[in-house]
């Protein structure tokens, strides 16, 4: 009875060991899947185009004699009744101001350096730090090609350099008699000073460009709605329009308007949506409001209207240039499009008034995911389409994918069953 027993054991072992081996094989062969992990991504919806300027702006002109001396930099804010510029006799005089101009900087800097009040305080490892902060930024400023910012950076590079120097020096590095020799010359060349012999003054608050390009009049604001596809292709920056007469424009400081040939198609622009137009000659961005969409010669050409209130001195260097435009950035679950389902799962609603509840189909797009050996279905809630991938929403319900789950991307059907 024992033997018969044991028997009978040994034959349900070998059994189970039997089925567990068939099982494992039968996986290994027919569902073999293929699976890619679920991973975060970023994306932007953005295209890329020529950009025009539509702009009030108004040409300044001197019929007078003299040379120009411009008291404010292109991009420069001017206020009302502001000086743009002086006229001089003769470049000389301008010659000379400059010079005053460059000493009394430097003058400046060298006072800044010797303050006692700042040299009192100063810790040589703070200034040393403060010393590679100002070299770090003079080369980022560089590279962006922000003059202005790099400008500033060296002075404060120097300044800082300087007060280090006399700190670790202990004060024997002195400045007096440089900034004494400074002093009786500029107090030389002032006596020598002329006065200008006119000044030009902007009659609007406005920002100032020393140039005009002869599209004032053409590419204004109130000529927005008779601009055409031709008008916007013939555009080019040129600043030849110099003459003699004329000294600049003022460029209100206020809306304005960037226009350009766009293929809409896949972008999806509508009236009202908010973009950021990122500029290729600099790192500026701005805020715009679409505005308007003109059909163009052919289905995929659109004409892009676009309004920002944002004036700097970055938006009126050009008449155009390239830009990207931005209508969102989007962070989610990266999904390959071949690894996307669709199934009918019910769900249940409960009618408030009755308390009835009613099940219904809803059909939802998903994946496909192994969980172990477990296959089970996930929903998206995509928010970006790409052209081979979609980014689904990061979504805390538990039937939504998650990040780092096992996406099936090969050996499922529609059904979730194997290929």
């Amino acid at each position: 009875m024992k033997n018969t027993l044991t028997n009978i054991l040994l034959v349900l072992l070998s059994l189970s060991v039997l089925a567990m081996i068939g099982t494992i094989f039968y996986h290994f062969l027919d569902t073999n899947y293929q699976t890619e992990t679920a991973v975060p991504m970023s994306a932007e919806l953005s295209t890329t185009f020529q950009g025009v300027y539509v702009r009030d702006e108004s040409v300044i002109s001197y019929n007078g004699q003299g040379c120009v001396s411009y008291n404010v930099p292109d991009g420069g804010k001017v206020c009302r009744d502001g000086a743009v510029a002086n006229i001089y006799g003769n470049n000389s005089a301008i010659e000379q101001n400059q010079k005053i101009e460059s000493l009394e900087e430097e003058l400046d800097i060298l006072k800044r350096i010797s303050n006692p009040g700042i040299l009192e305080m100063a810790q040589p490892s703070s200034l040393s730090n403060q010393v590679s902060q100002y070299y770090n930024q003079i080369a980022y400023y560089r590279d962006l090609g922000k003059l202005d910012s790099m400008n500033q950076s060296k002075e404060d590079f120097r300044t800082t350099l300087g007060s280090y120097q006399i700190v670790i020096n202990q004060g024997t590095t002195n400045y007096t008699e440089q900034i004494s020799m400074i002093e009786d010359q500029i107090a030389s060349l002032k006596l020598q000073q002329q006065n200008p012999i006119d000044t030009i003054v902007s009659h609007d608050s406005a920002y100032f460009v020393s140039y005009a390009d002869g599209y004032e009049d053409k590419l204004s604001i109130a000529n927005l709605d008779s601009i055409t596809k031709q008008d916007i292709v013939a555009v080019t920056n040129d600043e030849s329009i110099k003459n003699d007469t004329i000294i600049g424009k003022t460029i209100a400081s206020y809306g304005w308007y960037m226009i350009g040939m766009i293929d809409n198609t896949e972008i999806g622009f509508q009236v009202g949506d908010s973009v950021v137009i990122h500029l290729s000659t600099s790192a500026a961005t701005t805020k715009a409001t679409v505005t308007e969409l003109r059909p163009g010669d052919s289905d995929n050409e659109t004409m892009l209207v676009l309004y920002s209130e944002n004036m700097t001195s970055d938006f009126v260097q050009h008449r155009t240039e390239r830009v990207r435009v931005v209508k969102g950035d989007y962070d989610g679950i990266k999904v390959p499009r071949t690894a996307i389902r669709f199934r009918d799962i019910p769900e249940e609603t409960t009618n408030v008034l009755t308390g009835e509840v009613t099940t219904t189909l809803v059909n939802y797009r998903g994946v496909y995911i192994l969980d172990g050996e477990e296959v089970s279905f996930r929903k998206l809630d995509v928010i970006y389409e790409g052209d081979n991938y979609v980014l689904s929403d990061v979504n805390k319900d538990s039937d939504y994918l998650q990040l780092y789950d096992s996406i099936i991307v090969e050996g499922i059907d529609a059904s979730g069953g194997a290929d």
